[in-house]
């Protein structure tokens, strides 16, 4: 056996980051375009697993019972995915949520590795700053963007955004997760109410 073969393989896994549920908990077209994207990229890396990232938005009272990441997995499933290769974190209803509750429910205790996240292109760069500062040194953070929805109109809104990113970050050193969900609480209160609420379904 080479030594190359006695190497051991680097950790590997994606996020798709959810983009809200019809009234109905159908996918809305971005959800759907990401879950997809998601798929594909499967397809193509071996025994990688992706998290599906998303519960619902804040005006979304969840009476379909349904969350963005269980609704992105089905997707994904039924593209002929394993269900064992699908992993739902769906407690995040932002992009902070999105990083933070991924990196503490399934990635903190890993050494470092690589992590591909799938979403749309306004909204990429705000994702990868968050996810290269919740998961801090080891990792590499690699973009997989879907095509862009025809009817997105939340481009022009992504530079502030990201600046909003940014600010929230300021204060604590990349990697320490404990912090930046002690921040989550403390800046976002709906996500107080959110755990203190019965779980959807």
């Amino acid at each position: 056996m080479s030594l190359w073969k006695k190497m051991p393989t680097k950790f590997r896994v994606a996020v798709v980051l959810g983009s809200g549920l019809n009234a109905d908990g159908s996918a809305t077209p971005v959800t759907e375009i990401r879950a997809q994207a998601a798929a594909d990229l499967l397809a193509t890396k071996g025994r990688m697993k992706v998290i599906c990232s998303g519960s619902r938005s804040l005006d979304d009272k969840g009476v379909h019972g349904q969350t963005e990441a269980k609704v992105m997995a089905d997707i994904i499933a039924a593209q002929g995915i394993s269900a064992k290769r699908l992993l739902l974190e769906d407690q995040s209803f932002d992009t902070l949520g999105n990083a933070i509750f991924t990196v503490d429910r399934y990635l903190k205790g890993k050494k470092g590795g690589t992590l591909y996240v799938i979403t749309s292109p306004f909204h990429m760069e705000r994702a990868l700053y968050l996810f290269r500062h919740a998961l801090g040194s080891g990792w590499t953070v690699i973009a997989h963007q879907c095509v862009e929805w025809s009817q997105e109109t939340r481009q022009p809104g992504a530079e502030a955004a990201l600046k909003r990113a940014e600010d929230f970050c300021a204060g604590t050193e990349p990697g320490d997760i404990a912090a930046l969900r002690k921040k989550l609480f403390e800046r976002i209160p709906a996500y107080v109410t959110r755990a203190e609420s019965p779980k959807v379904a």
